[in-house]
Formats: C-alpha cells, sequence, structure tokens
C-alpha cells in the first residue's frame, strides 16, 4: 500500500461523514486474499472493492469517518488482515472535528450500575446464568460500544451497538455456563469504547455448586493398578488466551501405594493429580489446556505419557491422547458481523462406506474405498479453513489444497480407506476448524464395516 496515513485536516461536524480511499496492489506472484480490516474506534466503516486481487492488480479500500458526538482532534488506527503478510498492516486516519452549531461538545462517559456481579451461589445443573450491566452515558457525547471481549469461553458476551446518547440507557449482557466448572469463579470483561480511556473493565463472579452425582463413578480403563474414568481427554474449542479444566477419578486398586508420574508434556497441557495414590482410594486428576501457549489455530493432536506399575511390578508407559480445537476469538465481533462474516457449509455430514471388501490373499491388491465432501463459503467474508483432519490414521484425506475460499467458492475432499486396514467396525470423526463465527468446528461422521 504506497499510503499508510490520511489526514482528513478540519472535518466540518454538520456536514457528515467523510471518506477516503486506500489503494492496495498485488505486487506479489499469486493471488492476494483480503481478509478483514479491525478498526480501533466504530466511528471509522471499512469497504472492499474487492477481496481478492491477481497480481499486478489494484483494489480500493473506502474508509469512512462518522464525526457524530466528535469534537477536536483525533488519530486512529486499523489493521489490514491478509495473505501478503504474517502480520497485520496498519493504517492511520486523522484530523480534527469542528462541531456543528448548536451541537453539544464534550466526551461520552461510561457509567454501569455496578462493575462486579457477584452469583452467589449457582447450581451446575441449571448450566446457563445472565446478567445485564446497564450503562447509563453520563458524558455529553455519544457513547459508542465497539465490542466486549470476556476472559473465557464460559462468558458470552451481547451489547448494544447502537450509540448510546447522553443521559440514555444501554446493555452489556453476560451470559455464564456453569456446566463442568464447579467451584468459585471471577471472570473479567473488557468493554472497548470511545469514552476516556478506551477500555472498561466490568466482572462477575460466583460459586457453582455441582450437581448431585446420580450414578455411582464408572472406571472405563486401567493403566496399570489404576482405574480411570477415562484415559482420552478431548476439549471441544478454545480460544487464543483461554484456559480449559477437564477432571476425571482415578482409583488405586492394588493393595499397596502406587506413585504417580507423567513425562513428555507438551507446553501447552499441564496436569495434577497425587504424587501417591494409597491403596483403595480415589481421588480426582485434573488436566488444562493452556491456550496462551498455542500461536496456532486449527485442530492439535497430541498428550502425554503416563508411567505406570503393573501388578507384578513392572514399570509400563502408556500415551495419554488429549485433543484440542483452536478457534477464533469472536468475543470481539458484533452480532452484526458473526451474522455476515463467513459461513461454511458441508455436502454431507455423514460418509458410510459399508462393507469393506478385501481383494486378494490377506487383502493384497485392494483398491482404496473413497467418498467426497464439498465444504462451500456460503457467507460473505473470506472462509479460512484452519484445519481438516481426522484422528483416525486408516482415513487419508486428499485435496485439502486450498485454505481460503472466497463468497462462494468451494473444496471438495476425498476421504480414501484401504480395506486392509478395516479390521473390525470403524466409526470415527473428520475434524473441520474455520472460521466460522456460527460455528468453527464441524464434524463429518465416517463409518465403515
Amino acid at each position: 500500500m504506497p499510503e499508510t496515513a490520511h489526514d482528513f485536516g478540519r472535518i466540518e461536524g454538520a456536514n457528515g461523514p467523510v471518506k477516503h480511499v486506500f489503494a492496495v496492489r498485488n505486487d506479489g506472484k499469486a493471488t492476494l486474499e483480503l481478509i478483514r480490516v479491525s478498526s480501533s474506534c466504530r466511528c471509522l466503516l471499512a469497504e472492499w472493492s474487492k477481496k481478492t486481487v491477481e497480481p499486478g492488480e489494484t483494489a480500493r479500500l473506502e474508509v469512512t469517518y462518522h464525526p457524530v458526538g466528535q469534537s477536536g482532534a483525533f488519530s486512529h488506527s486499523m489493521q489490514v488482515f491478509s495473505n501478503g503478510s504474517e502480520t497485520p498492516l496498519v493504517l492511520t486516519v486523522k484530523g480534527n472535528v469542528h462541531a456543528a452549531p448548536g451541537a453539544v461538545v464534550g466526551e461520552p462517559e461510561f457509567t454501569p450500575d455496578a462493575w462486579t456481579h457477584d452469583f452467589g451461589k449457582i447450581d451446575e445443573e441449571q448450566n446457563y446464568y445472565t446478567h445485564i450491566f446497564q450503562i447509563t452515558n453520563t458524558g455529553k457525547a455519544p457513547l459508542i460500544i465497539s465490542h466486549v471481549q470476556s476472559s473465557c469461553g464460559c462468558a458470552e458476551p451481547e451489547w448494544t451497538a447502537d450509540p448510546i446518547a447522553p443521559g440514555e440507557v444501554g446493555d452489556v449482557v453476560i451470559t455464564y455456563s456453569a456446566k463442568n466448572r464447579p467451584g468459585p469463579f471471577k471472570k473479567h470483561i473488557t468493554v472497548y469504547t470511545n469514552a476516556k480511556g478506551g477500555r472498561q473493565r466490568l466482572a462477575i463472579m460466583g460459586e457453582v455448586i455441582p450437581k448431585p452425582s446420580e450414578l455411582p463413578v464408572v472406571y472405563q480403563d486401567t493403566i496399570g493398578t489404576i482405574q480411570l474414568e477415562s484415559k482420552t481427554f478431548m476439549f471441544h474449542t478454545i480460544r487464543p488466551k483461554e484456559i480449559a479444566t477437564q477432571e476425571i477419578w482415578i482409583r488405586n486398586f492394588s493393595d499397596v501405594s502406587q506413585t504417580l508420574s507423567f513425562v513428555n508434556m507438551p507446553a501447552h497441557i499441564q496436569v495434577e493429580a497425587p504424587d501417591e495414590l494409597a491403596p483403595g482410594k480415589a481421588e480426582r486428576m485434573k488436566v488444562t489446556v493452556d491456550g496462551t501457549k498455542v500461536t496456532t489455530k486449527g485442530r492439535m493432536l497430541g498428550g502425554f505419557t503416563w508411567m505406570a506399575q503393573s501388578a507384578a511390578g513392572e514399570v509400563l508407559s502408556y500415551e495419554i491422547p488429549v485433543s484440542v480445537n483452536f478457534i477464533d476469538d469472536f468475543s470481539t465481533l458484533s452480532p452484526m458481523q458473526k451474522t455476515h462474516g463467513a459461513g461454511i457449509k458441508l455436502s454431507t455430514t455423514l460418509l458410510e462406506f459399508g462393507r469393506m471388501k478385501r481383494g486378494g490373499l490377506f487383502g493384497i491388491g485392494s483398491k482404496r474405498a473413497s467418498k467426497q465432501v464439498t465444504l462451500t463459503n456460503e457467507g460473505k467474508e473470506l472462509l479460512e479453513l484452519h484445519s481438516v483432519s481426522c484422528d483416525d490414521p486408516r482415513v487419508h484425506v486428499t485435496g485439502f489444497n486450498r485454505r481460503m475460499l472466497g463468497p462462494g467458492e468451494s473444496v471438495t475432499l476425498t476421504l480414501l480407506i484401504r480395506p486392509k486396514e478395516v479390521t473390525e467396525p470403524m466409526e470415527t470423526m473428520l475434524y473441520v476448524v474455520c472460521n466460522d463465527p456460527r460455528g468453527p468446528v464441524r464434524q463429518v461422521k465416517i463409518t465403515a464395516k
């Protein structure tokens, strides 16, 4: 972009919005895909003339500044995200607003009815709890809430998108999910506004009372002389900077104490368990995934090694799989942006290979069976496919040669299974992780006999 800053100079507030056009040229040898523009102020709107730019071509980025309620000098930035750079390109617009005659000049002021809400003791069984923070604009100019971000995916924010006039009241609505989160909690809510200081921090807190256990603990797996509820940990979605935890019961069924040891631990995984488990005793084991230590998005299949002792005293090692879908942080998007963002559509959610027929002795010479699924972007923004994968190594995925799909574009995947590798009924999943805010993780069930 030959120009990365623009000065509007003096802006007459009475004349309404002002516009400026930035040009972006593709100097590379492949198609440039313009993903999105993020603005530091809701008073700025950006619109592309086109989302894909061929080598040597140029696109227009029209920026509109709304001076309503503003007065004096300003400087705002925008980040341009594309596949042409690992880091966003920063644009700057500035100027000086001269308020219209008779207009009220001043700043907005963010005044909530409370900075912290205490839910008190809440039941896990009910799951969803909602609180509405009422925000009064006690200033002299319209208050704009550009976006709201929570410190945890368990607290989903909504907010008043329209400007809040002086003396009027808007809302920040927080819905907390208590499911699988027993114990005390405190979550911070960051509200981005055009008031002095920009960011305001609210908080919710309380204590989740665990739902009563209706059934006795069922120990489905065994490692050495330790019984476990499960030895597979599956985290459906984790956003950047989010930390998620899962707990299971473990029990020592031997007549001697057992030492617990875990090795080969990835940086983003932590395990909390007693160092030693007494005979017949049951304890909780906690596995935590730290999203702050992961920079990529998509499905990640990893885990750690559990060193255990058999009944005969032999030292054994077991691999404990931990699967995670790392997704985008959609909490900064308004409801309108979520509705008009990227949207993925799958041609099917079930691929049935049926009974696999082997050819020749021991399956030698048998061809791979194949099925197809098509992914289409039915949204209005660029669809980014972070990952397309299957945890079962017997399923081979081909055709995943495009990570970016423009509106209306599609990619067809071919899934291959070699009959000789199916020795028992198969049931697994194809996972698609993308930037669709209405459903970033999509699954296709795969079966074979």
